[in-house]
């Protein structure tokens, strides 16, 4: 039986946010989480195929090994309780019939916002300290300089820059 598009991604939804909160969560208890939240049950081979994809999405997404899965983790962690403390700072009457958020007080609001404030802050800087937002072309530079860049691919950006006509490629 072909499930449609939107049941299907509110099921990796759902198996997303049970990842995020335990990464080792076994099939049958996110067989029970997807039953409890639909209100059906779900065959342990979809949920465990569901659980691929969902990791295997979320790894693809880095591009670096080790560091990155961690870090893939942290956010995944990050989403669900930032997506929660949204609702709290956006809260309608809607979020209470749904989740069962009651509606927050004005120091709750102001105090969810610092806190979303502070963890988007707070992985902003574990990105920046794994070296996330590195300018390439300085590396490149600096490989450069070192000699440590291939003699076939150090010949191809000579090449490159006489082709732009650059004058910085002299000193190499």
């Amino acid at each position: 039986m072909k499930i449609l598009q939107q049941k299907e991604e509110y099921l990796v939804e759902t198996i997303r946010n049970g990842i995020a909160l335990n990464p080792l969560v076994s099939i049958r208890k996110m067989q029970e989480l997807v039953e409890h939240n639909t209100g059906r049950s779900i065959s342990d081979k979809y949920v465990s195929k569901l659980m691929y994809k969902v990791r295997k999405g979320a790894v693809i997404e880095s591009d670096r090994k080790k560091l990155n899965i961690r870090l893939t983790e942290v956010r995944e962690r990050y989403r669900v309780l930032m997506d929660y403390l949204t609702k709290v700072v956006y809260w309608k009457y809607d979020f209470y019939t749904d989740y069962g958020i009651a509606e927050p007080e004005q120091k709750e609001k102001l105090c969810a916002i610092k806190l979303l404030a502070q963890m988007e802050l707070a992985l902003f800087k574990a990105e920046l300290d794994a070296g996330m937002f590195q300018n390439r072309q300085l590396a490149i530079e600096e490989m450069l300089k070192q000699g440590v860049l291939p003699n076939e691919l150090h010949e191809q950006i000579i090449g490159v820059f006489r082709t732009w006509k650059l004058g910085a490629i002299k000193n190499y």
